[in-house]
């Protein structure tokens, strides 16, 4: 089930609910960081509250090199979920070590023994590899961005290409919608990037029986917020325009604080028919005698 919300309706929602749906008071950049502060929140809310439903979980590859201990995470890197060594057919999973044991690899004598540690924006293997196996890296990736970018160039065909400038900040998955497009207002709907470039963006929007717009309009994000959660971005929005203003935010820091016991709440049972059960790490590695340096 999904709840998707483009950046200019939830802009608008917003207004609405600080009572400034006439007023330039909060331009409209100054309430889009607004957005994008309260979805970093609501974000964080969900993947603590929340940690062993994996709503924003993803995975990376990494290639060891022998003799070789640190590595870059992903460029989105935000919490660990897990490490998985790749041997063959094999995926062992990884613990940690702690800073205190960051010496202790030289005491291993399996290499499947290894642990790994989080340092800074790189990852650390212990003890180095001996080998050019694979890493699976799973994670919580960096909360996104609401962003929006003004169109002025159309390439139109089985898939569209929109010019939207440099350092434009979107990536291939995201869900955007095209508004403000005039005549041609079949550009005005939902699609999904499949590539971008220095200065575009490709979608799977069929534009090849259309025209060219008379009116270029822009291209915006639109986000899936499950089950109606944006309410929680909506209220804290509307709470920084209020305190902005001076005025009176008693009313909204309630119903925000009963937003935030709700999808605390909710979020915590993705799974309704299988509870969260203890991890038996005796069974990851049956017949081996990985923990015997325990």
């Amino acid at each position: 089930m999904t709840d998707y919300v483009a950046l200019s309706e939830l802009r608008t929602l917003c207004r609405q609910r600080a009572d400034m749906e006439n007023s330039q008071f909060i331009t409209d950049t100054e309430m889009l960081r607004y957005i994008n502060r309260g979805y970093a929140e609501l974000y964080d809310l969900i993947v603590t509250s929340a940690n062993s439903e994996d709503y924003f979980l993803i995975s990376s590859s990494v290639q060891l090199v022998s003799g070789t201990q640190s590595y870059d995470l992903p460029s989105d890197f935000y919490k660990m979920r897990g490490v998985d060594l790749n041997v063959g057919s094999d995926s062992i999973p990884l613990h940690r070590y702690n800073f205190s044991q960051r010496n202790t690899g030289s005491r291993y004598s399996v290499a499947r023994r290894m642990r790994y540690h989080i340092q800074a924006s790189t990852l650390r293997i212990n003890p180095k590899p001996s080998t050019n196996d694979t890493l699976t890296v799973w994670y919580v990736p960096s909360p996104k961005k609401f962003l929006e970018k003004t169109v002025t160039a159309i390439t139109r065909g089985s898939t569209t290409m929109w010019t939207v400038g440099s350092a434009h900040g979107f990536v291939a998955g995201d869900t955007i919608t095209g508004t403000g497009f005039l005549v041609a207002a079949d550009y005005n709907v939902d699609q999904t990037i499949s590539a971008v470039g220095a200065t575009t963006i490709t979608t799977d929007l069929d534009s090849s029986g259309l025209s060219d717009p008379t009116t270029f309009g822009s291209v915006e994000s639109r986000f899936d917020f499950f089950s109606g959660w944006d309410s929680f971005v909506i209220v804290t929005a509307a709470t920084d325009c209020l305190v902005k203003e001076e005025a009176d935010i008693t009313a909204l820091t309630m119903e925000k604080e009963q937003l935030r016991a709700r999808i605390t709440a909710v979020s915590e049972m993705r799974d309704l028919g299988e509870p969260v059960t203890v991890t038996d790490v005796s069974s990851y590695y049956t017949g081996s005698n990985y923990f015997n340096y325990l």
